[in-house]
C-alpha cells in the first residue's frame, strides 16, 4: 500500500517543510550536493535522472551556478516543489531511456540519487547503461544508494521507504554495486566513492575517467 501521496498532501502549504525534514533523517542533501561537488571537473550541463520533487535539483543549481540542469522522473509532476532559480532549468516527465531517444545530449555530469532500489532488480544493468551512455566522454556519473547493512537505521530506510513509496524496493550491497559500476561502465570506471551523513547506509560511487594527474581508484577507501 502507498500511503506516502496521501499523507503529504495533508500536510498543505507545510509539505515542502515536512518533507525536507523527513528526508534528513536518512540523507543530508546538502552533504550530498557538496561532495559531488568536490569529485567533479566544473560541468556546464548536468542530468539528475530521478528527480522527484526537485530537492536534490535545487541544491545542484544553488551549488553549480550557470550550469544547464535537466531533472527527469516518472513521477506525476517533477519538479513539482522546486523553488530555486529556473532560468538554467528543466523538468521533464521521461525516463533515462526516454531521454535518450528523444535527444542526443550527453552531460557532463549526470546524479542518480536513491532511484537505483526502485528500479526492477533484472533492469539495473540496462539502467546504469543509459545512464552511462548519456554521460559526456570526459564526464561524471554519480550513483548515490541506500546499501544493505545489518543496522537498526538501515532497517528504518528500507521500512519507511517500502510503505511510503509502496514499490517492491531492492537495495544493493556495497559490493553489489560496484560490481555493478565496472561491469556497466568499465572495470576501472570508479574513481572515488564517498558516504553522506548521517548514515553509513548512504554510499555513493564516482564513474568517471582518470585525470591525467592521478591513477584510476586512488580516491577509493583501503578496505574496497
Amino acid at each position: 500500500m502507498r500511503i506516502g501521496p496521501s499523507v503529504r498532501r495533508l500536510f498543505g502549504r507545510h509539505e515542502r517543510l515536512i518533507s525536507e525534514l523527513y528526508r534528513g533523517i536518512f540523507v543530508n542533501l546538502g552533504d550530498l550536493v557538496a561532495s559531488i561537488h568536490e569529485h567533479t571537473r566544473s560541468p556546464t550541463t548536468i542530468l539528475e535522472i530521478g528527480c522527484g520533487d526537485g530537492m536534490v535539483t535545487e541544491r545542484i543549481v544553488q551549488t553549480f551556478p550557470g550550469a544547464a540542469v535537466t531533472g527527469i522522473d516518472i513521477c506525476a509532476q517533477p519538479g513539482r516543489l522546486y523553488r530555486g532559480d529556473r532560468s538554467h532549468v528543466r523538468f521533464l516527465r521521461l525516463t533515462a531511456q526516454g531521454l535518450a531517444t528523444a535527444e542526443h545530449t550527453r552531460y557532463q555530469l549526470v546524479i542518480i540519487a536513491d532511484v537505483l532500489h526502485h528500479v526492477p532488480h533484472p533492469g539495473w544493468s540496462d539502467f546504469v547503461s543509459t545512464a552511462h551512455r548519456l554521460t559526456a566522454e570526459d564526464g561524471t556519473l554519480v550513483i548515490k544508494d541506500w546499501v544493505r547493512q545489518r543496522t537498526p537505521a538501515y532497517l528504518l530506510g528500507y521500512l519507511s521507504d517500502r510503505y511510503v513509496t509502496g514499490d517492491r524496493i531492492r537495495y544493493p550491497d556495497e559490493s553489489e554495486l560496484r560490481a555493478l559500476a565496472r561491469k556497466t561502465c568499465g572495470t576501472d570506471s570508479i574513481q572515488a566513492e564517498f558516504r553522506v551523513r548521517p548514515w553509513d547506509c548512504n554510499l555513493a560511487l564516482v564513474i568517471a575517467p582518470p585525470r591525467q594527474d592521478e591513477h584510476p581508484n586512488t580516491n577509493i577507501h583501503p578496505h574496497n
